[in-house]
């Protein structure tokens, strides 16, 4: 059963990923005109700026439990090349443990102003009024994907003996690559 969750998790993950990803085309599609009506017509398209600060929380929080699925945060790992694999083994479950931690901390304080933004409806009021608690819940979610992810990692890393974060332990499945 963890096997199945933890697969359906990576996928969903994956998908976010591939939103974020998406998001980077349509900022370049709404840079673009922005940009072009600034120089030549010396007029601002309005509420581009503010969609741009959006898909800006999209792409980096959405992108957060993909990149973790991947194995592409930053790590460094010289430690791990002085010390025996059981010993890294453990050392990676350390990890994952506070990474999860810290960042359920971080989920959880997002997750309390998401709540409160979306009932107040929370605007923002520079140029046009803009919707903040959409971006308040996508940080919320991206967030809480990659602290589950973090734990996933935790329980694959205590309960595969010849764990390597890398994914290319023998024991358990590889769930990067599915097709969604």
């Amino acid at each position: 059963m963890f096997s199945t969750l933890s697969g359906a998790i990576r996928r969903l993950s994956l998908a976010l990923g591939a939103i974020a990803g998406a998001g980077t085309a349509v900022m370049m599609l709404t840079v673009v005109p922005d940009l072009f009506s600034r120089s030549f017509l010396g007029e601002a398209v309005y509420g581009m700026a503010e969609t741009g600060i959006f898909l800006l929380v999209l792409i980096v929080f959405l992108a957060l439990g993909a990149a973790q699925v991947r194995k592409e945060h930053f790590h460094v790992g010289v430690l791990e090349t002085l010390i025996s694999r059981d010993a890294a083994r453990w050392l990676w479950a350390l990890r994952y443990a506070l990474s999860g931690l810290v960042c359920g901390v971080f989920t959880w304080y997002a997750a309390r102003g998401a709540i409160d933004s979306t009932r107040s409806l929370e605007q923002s009021y520079a140029v046009i009024e803009y919707p903040i608690w959409p971006a308040k819940i996508v940080v919320a979610v991206g967030l809480l994907l990659l602290t589950v992810q973090f734990l996933m990692d935790l329980i694959d890393a205590l309960t595969t003996p010849q764990y390597r974060p890398d994914g290319g332990h023998e024991g358990t499945p590889d769930h990067t690559g599915e097709a969604l």
